[in-house]
Order: C-alpha cells, then sequence, then structure tokens
C-alpha cells in the first residue's frame, strides 16, 4: 500500500539541512508510514535559524479517502466527524475538503499523535450550520454559549471584502480554542480588523503585517474561546511558483531583512518545487506500489508570521508534496488545488 513514507523516500535528497535534521527526517518516516500516499502532504518548515521541529499535513479531498484515513484512527470524535463527512447527502457534505496535521513534537513512544483538523467551508457558510453543525462535530459536543456568540461576532465584524474559509479544531493540542481562518483582507485591514475586535493584539500584528504588502491570497487566523486568543498568523503566497514568480523571492528577502528567517533556508525554500519520477529517482521510486508510472509534485503552499504580544515573530513556510491532482471541485468532499493554512 503506497504511504507518505514512500513519497518522503522520493523527497530524501531534499530532506536536508537547513531545513531538516536527520532526526526529524526519521520521525517524519516513521509518522508518515501510517498516513495514506494518495493524498497530498504538507511539511511545515520552521524559518528561523537552527534546528526547529516540522510537522507533517494530509489532505483529504473525497469520500473514500475520509473513510480510509477514519479505518486508521481510533474510536474518537476525529473518527466519527470524517465518517460523518464521507456520508453522501449528510449535514457535513458542504464542507470542501479536510487536512490533518499531526505535530512532530507531540509524537511519544512512535505513536502517531491525535491529528488538528481543519475544515474547508463552502462559499456563504451558513453561520447557523457552522456553529450549531460543523463545529460541534469537530469539537465532539456542542460549544459553550460564550464561544458561540464570540465566533458569531467575529463573522459580523468581516467587511464585505473577506470571508471565512477554514475552521479548525484545537482538542488534539488540549485546547478548546476554535481556530478561524479569513480570506480577503489586506494589510491595513487586517488590522482595522483587530482593532475592533481586540485591541490589545494590534501592537504584535502591526510588527508583520508590513512584511506581506504585495503579497496575493492573504489569510488571518486567529483562534476563539469566549474570547479572542493572544496568538494571530498571517499568510500569503501567489498563484505561481518561485521560477515563475520573482515576488516570491522578495518576500523571502523581506523576512530575512526582518531578521526571522535565515539566508539559507530562504535559499532551500526557493528550490523546493519541482517534481520527481521514476526516470529522475528511479532507486527511490514506490515500484512495488504503483509501478514505473506517476510522479511526485513538490510545490510551495505559502508562507506564514506568527505574532504574540511579547515574543520575536515566528516564521514558517509549506512545502506540499504528492501525486498530481487528478480532478478539481466536486462530488461530497474536495478543495481547491493547495489548502493555504494550519499550524500553530
Amino acid at each position: 500500500m503506497l504511504t507518505s513514507a514512500d513519497w518522503l523516500e522520493v523527497l530524501k535528497p531534499r530532506l536536508i539541512e537547513p531545513l531538516f535534521d536527520p532526526e526529524t527526517v526519521a520521525r517524519l518516516r516513521q509518522l508518515a508510514i501510517g498516513l495514506p500516499g494518495q493524498c497530498q502532504g504538507t511539511l511545515e518548515v520552521r524559518l528561523a535559524p537552527g534546528t526547529a521541529p516540522v510537522d507533517l499535513s494530509l489532505r483529504l479531498r473525497t469520500a473514500d479517502e475520509a473513510r480510509a484515513m477514519a479505518e486508521r484512527l481510533p474510536f474518537s470524535s476525529i473518527r466519527t466527524f470524517l465518517l460523518g463527512w464521507a456520508e453522501a447527502g449528510g449535514p457535513l457534505a458542504p464542507v470542501r475538503s479536510v487536512w490533518l496535521e499531526l505535530d512532530l513534537d507531540r509524537m511519544t513512544a512512535g505513536e502517531a499523535p491525535a491529528p488538528v483538523v481543519c475544515a474547508k467551508l463552502p462559499k456563504g457558510a451558513d453561520p447557523g450550520w457552522l456553529t450549531g453543525t460543523l463545529l460541534p462535530a469537530l469539537q465532539g459536543g456542542p460549544l459553550p454559549a460564550g464561544q458561540r456568540a464570540r465566533i458569531l461576532s467575529c463573522l459580523d465584524a468581516l467587511p464585505p471584502s473577506a470571508s471565512l474559509l477554514y475552521v479548525f479544531s484545537l482538542r488534539a493540542r488540549r485546547s478548546d480554542a476554535v481556530r478561524l481562518e479569513i480570506f480577503g483582507l489586506e494589510p491595513a485591514e487586517i488590522l482595522n480588523y483587530l482593532q475592533s475586535m481586540n485591541p490589545e493584539l494590534v501592537p504584535a500584528v502591526a510588527k508583520a503585517a508590513p512584511l506581506f504588502e504585495g503579497v496575493e491570497r492573504l489569510h488571518l487566523s486567529f483562534d476563539v474561546t469566549d474570547t479572542i486568543l493572544p496568538r494571530i498568523g498571517i499568510e500569503g503566497s501567489f498563484p505561481r511558483q518561485p521560477s515563475r514568480e520573482p515576488r516570491w523571492r522578495a518576500f523571502f528577502e523581506h523576512l530575512v531583512q526582518s531578521g526571522v528567517c535565515s539566508p539559507g533556508k530562504r535559499e532551500s525554500v526557493l528550490a523546493w518545487p519541482g517534481y520527481d519520477t521514476f526516470w529522475t529517482a528511479p532507486e527511490r521510486w514506490p515500484v512495488a506500489e504503483i509501478g514505473p508510472r506517476g510522479a511526485c509534485l513538490r510545490t510551495l503552499s505559502h508562507a506564514k508570521v506568527v505574532c504574540v504580544p511579547d515574543r520575536e515573530l515566528e516564521a514558517k513556510a509549506y512545502l506540499a508534496f504528492g501525486p498530481p491532482e487528478r480532478s478539481s471541485e466536486g462530488a461530497t468532499a474536495s478543495s481547491r488545488a493547495s489548502r493555504s493554512a494550519f499550524s500553530t
């Protein structure tokens, strides 16, 4: 059976310093053995100088993928959610795709950690369905009244240009918070929105927002209980890969100049995109599983800066890998070509 570990073996020449250290790569492979290889994976790498954790995410796009993944999980609210999402015409069917993120630093004694679950929303998702059906399914129970009210107030305050794109359950990290990810705000609008929601967070975010001037496809993420917690993420990307889009390099140069990214990691991230086939990596290709066909694509998904008051900014990059897309939007569980956000 093809697994994500097979693709990591194909990627072996690129899983090197400064982004990856040998111990981390070994743990990633151990984790990836239990994950299906038909799905896109993403490696979350920290960009500050020095060795840092790397996390692995997996995107599920179809009902079959959801059921197959559920069979690999112990009985839990996550397993129940995946099976419910796979049910054609069920209450969770509007979800477009699901991401599972596995934090490597929560892996103990070789056991895979419970995944953080992220759901991509349909366009114009009804707030009542969101807070009354989807989020309770993700959280394993009804939302507390205060949290539900706060989420609805966050949505009510969005300008017409913005929309809620993803929601996350953080129960795997022992948090009852729900993460909201907003699409469609420019840097100045991000600051204005946060000013209206929680002014105390604005000074920390004001340090990061200028880094995203001229960057496209911006996302704002924050965690909600009955209040907005002091962790804000801003991420951005471009439609084209670095070889065809010089603004990627300019963006990463700004990150280097701000001190949140090392020059070596910048170069490694920009060199990531490409592809491998049996003909480029015959000795590492999973011939027994898929024969000499197919390809393993490598793409730069996006970069993120995390802001927390009284802490230094933290920058991350998201490196996608896996087989090419076989279909676009459609059916019970589908999504766009690349997820644009995850993580702590």
